[in-house]
């Protein structure tokens, strides 16, 4: 006879003694973490946003936001998945204290405390550093592609939003027209109607905030045609702009092709891997963004990084000197990089020699001898090519980056007739060489010097795991690949949510992990 686990408990009989919902949950279930960790921060800030004299009391902000942030951490992030998961998840209804929250309250508490949501965001990094898990000393910075609420192909350049203003001004006019023969009739019918009485069409409202979404779009476009100038190297037929989010960008993706995406950036300290400031940028000038990130730092915490690490996106001209002059250590390679370089010499002066010439680096774009096979000596203020010959000061010329405009310090050959090196060195219809050195050329060579060290390279080797991991568990683990919603104000709301999240999954972690080390230690056997 087979014998088969009997149910404990029959459906459709009476309990007379139930459990309580705090048995239910196990004693190292994370949800308990969560509320703990939250239960040690403030939210007077958010409590004084409500008012509470009058109609049906609210649900407290710390357990609209533990809800919010807790089911971030599993990957739970849409407000009717939300609702769902407090109506029948055993470890949500204890958090909620078994409250029926609605998708809505969900969707309009998440978008209300953008001032309160960062100082939770400061205060969980606060207590990591109180806890010994996370230092502030060395950064690790990097930004992504997060898909924009945008789909893919719901895409336009000039002409297209032209006319599809054309379609919805002729759907007003319509409107109005067919309005107008109702109003017509009825004054036929009934007589003169009081002045105002008359109603305009619901559509109309719809189709005006249509027209006013393209303006928009209409105005971004023109914006991004401005900066693109007479560029020869982008598409002649224009830029494009999501319809549906005209604050995204349309950028290519890790995956292939091109969609509407936002850029978020992170910087992430090295001990435990926290977030500690968090942004996002419209389009893809990540570079932009490592100077104020590591302001807001120290603005924040009270205190400055000591050493700051990020791939070559980020090795810009004013990126090097913003860090030395606040006197942060910056481990950035150069853009482009020459391993084995034969032109770096003991003695510029003398030639590479003719075994090692195939070897000198040469630029991608221009197709010649790059930069980095010229060397320059401060004390003479003159630059050597790989033959030894002497690159003089020639004149000053001014530059327009999109950083703001600067001076060039040009420097010319007068030696290059008859030189073998003159077709990988000079361009078509040149006869001298010229080398363009601008005011962070200085910056630039002892930040290469200083990464190009044992030390710099050891220190640097960090970075990757550390910039990437989080990025890694943000789009695997919690399910973060399209932002849920528009307009960029939103989208960094949005991003501060799931960071917080993020570090607050990472904090509770190693607080688990602690705890059960320390019974183990103390002859207690973990629950």
């Amino acid at each position: 006879m087979i014998r088969w686990n009997q149910a404990p408990m029959i459906r459709e009989q009476a309990v007379l003694f139930s459990p309580t919902l705090d048995a239910a949950i196990s004693s190292d279930h994370s949800v308990r973490l969560v509320d703990e960790v939250l239960g040690q921060m403030d939210w007077s800030a958010w409590e004084s946003q409500y008012v509470l004299v009058a109609g049906q009391p609210p649900i407290a902000p710390r357990v609209m936001a533990g809800a919010i942030l807790y089911g971030l951490t599993l990957g739970i992030r849409s407000s009717r998945k939300l609702e769902d998961a407090c109506t029948n998840r055993l470890d949500f209804l204890w958090l909620v204290e078994g409250r029926q929250i609605d998708h809505s309250t969900f969707a309009k508490f998440r978008t209300r405390f953008d001032k309160e949501l960062k100082k939770v965001f400061r205060d969980i990094i606060l207590l990591a550093r109180g806890m010994g898990v996370a230092c502030l000393n060395q950064i690790c910075s990097d930004g992504t592609r997060v898909r924009a609420n945008n789909a893919r192909y719901n895409t336009a350049r000039q002409n297209k939003i032209e006319e599809l203003e054309q379609q919805i001004d002729q759907q007003i006019t319509e409107l109005l027209k067919t309005a107008e023969q109702e109003d017509q009739r009825d004054r036929q019918l009934f007589g003169p109607q009081p002045t105002g009485s008359g109603k305009l069409p619901a559509d109309l409202h719809t189709l005006e905030q249509r027209k006013a979404k393209l303006q928009y779009a209409k105005a971004e476009l023109q914006a991004m045609q401005d900066k693109r100038g007479s560029r020869s190297d982008v598409s002649a037929k224009g830029p494009q702009i999501p319809l549906a989010d005209p604050d995204a960008r349309v950028l290519p993706n890790k995956q292939g092709g091109y969609a509407p995406n936002y850029t978020p950036m992170a910087s992430t300290e090295t001990k435990g891997g926290l977030i500690v400031d968090a942004d996002v940028v419209v389009g893809n000038n990540e570079e932009a963004t490592l100077i104020p990130s590591m302001d807001r730092i120290e603005e924040q915490y009270g205190e400055k990084p000591e050493k700051v690490l990020a791939d070559s996106g980020f090795n810009s001209g004013p990126n090097l000197a913003g860090l030395e002059e606040r006197r942060i250590e910056a481990l950035i390679p150069a853009r482009q990089e020459f391993e084995n370089n034969p032109a770096v010499r003991e003695d510029p002066t003398v030639a590479v020699e003719e075994s090692q010439r195939a070897a000198l680096p040469i630029n991608a774009q221009s197709k010649v001898l790059d930069k980095a096979a010229f060397i320059y000596q401060p004390s003479a203020d003159r630059y050597y090519c790989p033959m030894g010959k002497a690159l003089s000061f020639y004149e000053t010329t001014t530059y327009q980056r999109d950083s703001g405009r600067g001076i060039y310090r040009v420097y010319q050959c007068g030696q290059c007739h008859q030189c073998p090196l003159a077709s990988q060195c000079l361009r078509k219809n040149q006869t001298q060489r010229r080398v363009y050195r601008d005011e962070y050329d200085a910056v630039r060579e002892r930040a290469t010097a200083r990464i190009q060290t044992p030390a710099g390279k050891e220190t640097y080797s960090q970075r990757m795991a550390v910039a990437e991991s989080p990025f890694g568990i943000i789009k695997n683990v919690m399910n973060v690949r399209q932002f849920l919603l528009r307009g960029i104000n939103k989208v960094r709301m949005e991003w501060r949510w799931i960071t917080a999240a993020f570090n607050l999954k990472k904090l509770i972690s190693v607080m688990a992990a602690l705890r059960q080390e320390s019974a183990v230690k103390g002859g207690v056997a973990p629950a």
